[in-house]
């Protein structure tokens, strides 16, 4: 073997190697291009679910406005009832005591 053949065949294996090493290169480029893009997805999604948090909130007091207003009617109910039972037993005692 001669030196020729030797420094031809490495010349041809440090192309190879760089060919390599670009070839790497452009595919650590690619992959951080999409972390960055998906980054910039997760970050969107984390927005959008801090939105429906916030909108589940403001729709829990809005339950808890409705559960007050019937609470109002319940208590307003029961007063409509005590005072149709009032009226009732005096009228019947009324009707029963006349006699």
């Amino acid at each position: 073997m001669s030196a020729q053949p030797l420094e031809i065949r490495m010349a041809h294996l440090e192309g190879a190697y760089e060919q390599i090493a670009e070839r790497l290169t452009g595919i650590d480029r690619r992959l951080d291009s999409f972390e960055h893009k998906m980054e910039a997805r997760f970050t969107q999604i984390d927005g959008r679910f801090g939105q429906i948090e916030s909108r589940f909130i403001q729709i829990d007091g809005r339950f808890a406005q409705i559960d007050g207003r019937f609470a109002q009617i319940d208590r307003k109910f029961m007063w409509l009832i005590g005072l149709g039972v009032t009226a009732w037993v005096s009228t019947t005692l009324a009707v029963l005591l006349h006699r």
